[in-house]
């Protein structure tokens, strides 16, 4: 449900409201409009509801036989059906009681859900996203919208105009339904029940800054709940996504942040878990890389649930083609998510992708329940298996999972030496058209600038990956456990002597380094890369000897965790 207004019906009932504001109503619409103005005033709710299903009933035909796939679709396409059928539906899911308790409850919750009850678009939109996912649960109809749904909704209405429509709408309406706190974040701390309002205002500014997935703005009410319900804390998402900007941009393009799992450390971590910093800093096995690939997702603003499987936990998110996805572990046969087995996940989150025709299916379930007879629920509920079927599913290879081979124990030496490619050369020049000269003291590098670059591949991947760095510019990225990957520079040294190095990079493990060499000393230099978990750092001065004039420096992050170099300086020892 990729808009509020998911099909015909539901967008004329924009009309509908129209036309009760300028009174152009029947004389029963005008009567219902006075009933439910009557039904707010007095917070009783349930004399009304009874008054909405005897006009829905008498819409139908009473004689089973005669209920038809025409006349029901055609039911749908009149706004005034739509709208009462609409309030019906949220009037029995949150209860008559708890609304008029809730209306009860404080002076100004009568304005609130005037507003509401009128809002068809709002209701509806809540109603489908609080629609279980599972068809068994859909067809047993014991589902509900709890009414604290209400307070926290009300909450975000008062604080945030922008809350009453599009996509802060649906935002507002999935923070109220699935408030934070409500998916436990596993590893990484205690789960944050953060308040649902500073939640909302999160996400908004994220969103307005354009620090969030672009398909984001594709996602509907339901799509929502499985981001902002996460129980990571704001501190943490936004380290998430300065993290990705930082150490591997190039995730962000295809919205696979979720590719960053592999870099959790398959092993009991020696680093206590304090945060999300700390998992993917000490790394963890499959239930913290299960926590830190579902956070990684909520933080870039793309649904994600954590998956169970047979002794085994990994994750599903989103793609961003629309459709869920499971890695790290075995197919969607396997899995448990959501209260459901994987084949049923997929098959509900794919009903839900085609949009109008869930919508109608649903809305003709909301009928069916209306209706006083047993032969009449049954005709329409017919009708909404048969539409259900008309549009084929797409295919979904229920066997697949990405990086299955991650669910297995770190792979050593051995395995890592299986899946090296041949050592593969590339003498392509970069940016760099002639050697790098003293300015202002000293020999500034760009490390995406190298005149070479040579190394092995693993399990298939490159063996530099250059990135396109957020504050602009180039950077390079050493992909890890691989034994040889270098880039080398040409630089001008205006004397013989001794020089220091400092680089600009960026690491997520403790213990990372990167290697200098040059045609001037025969041994390498280590410069170590401070922890900073991902963002970028300027590390300790290295010594290193350098002859004058035109020469070759070598840079190589040999059988480490994933380096990122932006950038190096070389300046002269002062004597």
């Amino acid at each position: 449900m990729n808009q509020l207004k998911k099909h015909v019906p539901v967008g004329r009932i924009a009309c509908a409201f129209a036309l009760i504001a300028t009174g152009m109503l029947t004389a029963a619409e005008s009567a219902a409009s006075k009933e439910l103005d009557a039904a707010l005033a007095s917070a009783d709710f349930a004399a009304y509801s009874v008054n909405i299903a005897a006009m829905l009933g008498k819409k139908v035909p009473a004689d089973a036989a005669q209920i038809e796939e025409a006349g029901m679709k055609k039911l749908l396409a009149d706004p005034a059906i739509m709208a009462a059928l609409t309030q019906w539906q949220f009037v029995g899911k949150v209860g008559a009681a708890e609304l008029g308790a809730f209306a009860n409850a404080a002076p100004d919750n009568k304005k609130f859900l005037t507003w509401l009850l009128h809002n068809f678009e709002a209701m509806d939109a809540c109603l489908l996203a609080s629609t279980p996912t599972g068809l068994r649960a859909r067809e047993e109809n014991n589902w509900k919208v709890p009414a604290d749904a209400l307070v926290i909704w009300k909450k975000i209405y008062d604080a945030e105009p922008d809350s009453q429509q599009g996509i802060y709408l649906k935002l507002a309406i999935a923070t109220a339904i699935a408030p934070p706190g409500r998916v436990n974040i596993g590893a990484g701390g205690a789960t944050t029940a953060a308040d649902p309002l500073v939640r909302f205002k999160y996400f908004k500014t994220a969103h307005q800054k354009k620090e969030l997935a672009a398909s984001f703005d594709k996602l509907d009410v339901w799509d929502l709940t499985k981001v902002v319900s996460s129980g990571a804390s704001d501190d943490d998402l936004t380290w998430g996504r300065e993290m990705v900007s930082t150490f591997r941009p190039d995730l962000r393009a295809t919205e696979m942040m979720v590719d960053l799992t592999s870099s959790v450390w398959r092993r009991a971590s020696p680093v206590p878990y304090s945060n999300m910093k700390t998992v993917l800093q000490g790394g963890g096995k499959c239930g913290p890389r299960s926590s830190f690939a579902v956070f990684i997702n909520h933080a870039f603003g793309i649904p994600a649930i954590g998956v169970a499987q047979p002794a085994h936990a990994c994750v599903a998110w989103r793609g961003v083609d629309g459709v869920w996805k499971v890695g790290y572990g075995k197919g969607w046969a396997a899995s448990r998510l959501d209260g459901l087995t994987g084949p049923e996940f997929v098959e509900g989150s794919l009903a839900r992708s085609r949009v109008a025709q869930f919508s109608q299916v649903e809305h003709l379930r909301w009928l069916a329940n209306v209706l006083p007879s047993h032969a009449q629920t049954e005709a329409v509920l017919a009708i909404c298996q048969k539409i259900a079927q008309e549009t084929s599913l797409t295919t979904v290879d229920l066997n697949a999972s990405l990086k299955p081979e991650e669910a297995d124990a770190e792979p050593g030496v051995e395995a890592a030496k299986a899946g090296a490619a041949v050592v593969k050369k590339d003498s392509s020049t970069n940016a760099q058209t002639g050697p790098i000269k003293l300015v202002k003291g000293a020999i500034h590098v760009d490390a995406a600038s190298y005149v070479k670059q040579e190394g092995e591949t693993l399990w298939g991947g490159p063996s530099i990956i250059v990135q396109d760095c957020a504050t602009g510019g180039k950077q390079i990225h050493f992909p890890m456990a691989l034994r040889y990957s270098w880039t080398e520079y040409t630089i001008d040294a205006p004397a013989a002597g001794k020089y220091q190095i400092t680089m600009k990079a960026a690491a997520i493990n403790d213990g990372q380094y990167i290697e200098v060499g040059s045609d001037a000393f025969n041994a390498v230099r280590l410069v170590k890369i401070p922890m900073k978990h991902g963002l970028w750092v300027t590390t300790e001065p290295v010594e290193i000897k350098l002859v004058q004039g035109v020469q070759n420096i070598r840079i190589s992050a040999p059988s480490q965790r994933g380096v990122t170099v932006h950038s190096f300086d070389i300046k002269p020892v002062s004597n």
